[in-house]
């Protein structure tokens, strides 16, 4: 079909969905999503393989969790806007409103164009003139107010003007306000892989855990990330910001379907107890006396028991310094409190001999830091090879059952044994990938949040020979060079374009 004859019979439906909408309470729709696909240009040179493939099947997995879907494929810009107006409608008071866009993209005066397949001359004009601005979806979602608006833009492909000045490759930066995120496929300056299969890397990898019982989104986004930074070995690594207000779940859980894990729970109790309470303190090391943490957690209690009671106020010498260096600084100590009691009880541990200094503080938080950021990373390491293992176990049993079930349509008595065996070997490795997962959800996290904090007080010239400071034993080969690899994070943090993705995760990656 044409791409005239495609515009009319698309927007024919368009007219026949609009009059039902008349009589569609906006608030029937709880979760709604707009899914753009635009895969045939009028330039053929422009054409992609997978945008339609991935809007529908994303189309079919957000059905299968209760969204009201509205698909538009190959649309130029004014199906876009078309579509765009009745999402907006569906959107209003909604639960949770997704837009998605798998196409073309560019950057372009400060904003994001998502390219529409009426695009058929290479200038700047005419990609104006053809594209969707991103600031008309973020409009359409502030009026709409609902109570998440996701955001996901799988369209860094490439740039339609190859080379030349118009060539800025990936999306840029756009932010939004709060309750809303948005997801890029992709770092700002790169381009996203298209894929070798029906569907791109990113959308594979959103269809892989969108529908994981009880997930909320923000892990779910670190799970795509995570998926796309291992497959692609850190060459296309996927961002997100958000301002999301509470916790939003897209697949519930029914009966076990979340696979419980002791390491998971483990790290889980540290990351609240590491804030320096005494009640969760004692909660960890009672639960876990030989824990990951347990040597730590016991330090700090000490320290909490000996400081006893003191005055909360800020020291003199901490009154010049950033508060929110100071914040970050005290809290990677464990000192719980706001920022006066914190410092207030950091000065009481001090040698009375010693001069307070802040210089002292920013280094006993940049040693506390690398030591759980390089305890965290061999975990992380040994988990992330484990699920590229199950990855491809899964694969091979997956092929073997598929051929089973085949065998079993001809010949069901002789095949049903075996098959039941091969379903349960397959269920077994799903949910041995499952366990693996809900491990690195909380190492991945708790990384970052070491990472994000230790990035605003570690100072400039730190090396790991922190690490071993003031202590008599020697510091293991393994958690130094994991110390080391941690300071290299926190300076390559200090990127903008780096905030709000995981391309530290590539250097815990097994190569080969």
């Amino acid at each position: 079909m044409s791409g005239l004859g495609k515009s009319l019979s698309y927007r024919t439906c368009c007219a026949a969905l609009a009059a039902a909408l008349v009589a569609w309470p906006a608030a029937a729709a709880e979760r709604v999503a707009l899914l753009i696909g635009n895969s045939d240009y009028a330039l053929d040179d422009l054409d992609l393989p997978n945008p339609v493939n991935d809007a529908l099947a994303l189309g079919a997995a957000l059905g299968g969790l209760g969204f009201r879907v509205i698909e538009a494929t190959d649309q130029d810009l004014a199906g876009m806007r078309d579509a765009l107006a009745r999402f907006e409608v569906a959107a209003s008071g909604a639960e949770v409103a997704l837009f998605f866009y798998a196409g073309h993209g560019v950057q372009y005066a400060g904003d994001n164009l998502l390219i529409g397949t009426g695009f058929g001359a290479l200038d700047t004009a005419g990609m104006v003139r053809a594209s969707l601005p991103m600031r008309e979806v973020r409009t359409v979602l502030e009026r709409a107010r609902p109570g998440a608006g996701l955001i996901l833009l799988d369209a860094c492909r490439d740039s339609p003007f190859g080379t030349g000045e118009n060539a800025a490759k990936g999306l840029v930066r756009t932010g939004g306000g709060a309750g809303l995120l948005i997801a890029y496929a992709t770092d700002p300056g790169n381009v996203a892989f298209d894929g070798t299969g029906r569907n791109s890397v990113f959308t594979k990898a959103l269809l892989n855990n969108i529908a994981t019982p009880g997930l909320d989104v923000r892990l779910m986004l670190g799970r795509v990330r995570q998926d796309v930074v291992v497959e692609t070995f850190g060459q296309q690594v996927p961002w997100v910001e958000e301002a999301l207000i509470g916790e939003h779940v897209l697949a519930d859980v029914k009966g076990d379907e979340i696979p419980t894990d002791a390491d998971a729970a483990e790290l889980a109790l540290w990351a609240v107890a590491e804030g320096g309470d005494a009640r969760a303190l004692r909660d960890y090391v009672n639960q876990y006396p030989a824990g990951t943490f347990a040597e730590t957690a016991q330090a700090r209690l000490a320290d909490l028991d000996g400081a006893g009671s003191v005055p909360a106020s800020l020291p003199d010498a901490f009154r010049a310094e950033p508060r929110a260096r100071l914040e970050a600084a005290l809290a990677a100590l464990g000192l719980p409190g706001g920022v006066e009691a914190a410092a207030a009880r950091y000065a009481a541990q001090q040698d009375a001999k010693a001069e307070l200094r802040p210089a002292a503080l920013y280094q006993d938080a940049t040693r506390a830091s690398m030591a759980l950021a390089a305890t965290t990373a061999q975990r992380l390491r040994t988990d992330l090879v484990a699920l590229r293992g199950i990855d491809r176990l899964a694969r091979l049993s997956e092929n073997a059952l598929t051929e089973i079930r085949e065998i079993a349509t001809r010949d069901p008595d002789a095949a049903a044994p075996v098959l039941a065996q091969a379903e349960r070997d397959f269920e077994d490795i799903r949910r041995s990938r499952q366990r693996v997962l809900v491990r690195l959800d909380q190492s991945r996290e708790y990384y970052n949040r070491i990472l994000t904090r230790a990035a605003l007080f570690v100072p400039d010239g730190a090396t790991e020979d922190l690490l071993a400071a003031g202590t008599e034993a020697g510091v293991d080969g393994k958690l130094r060079a994991d110390a080391a690899l941690f300071l290299k994070h926190v300076r390559q943090s200090a990127d903008p374009s780096r905030k709000g993705t995981y391309s530290w995760l590539t250097d815990f990656l097994a190569q080969g």
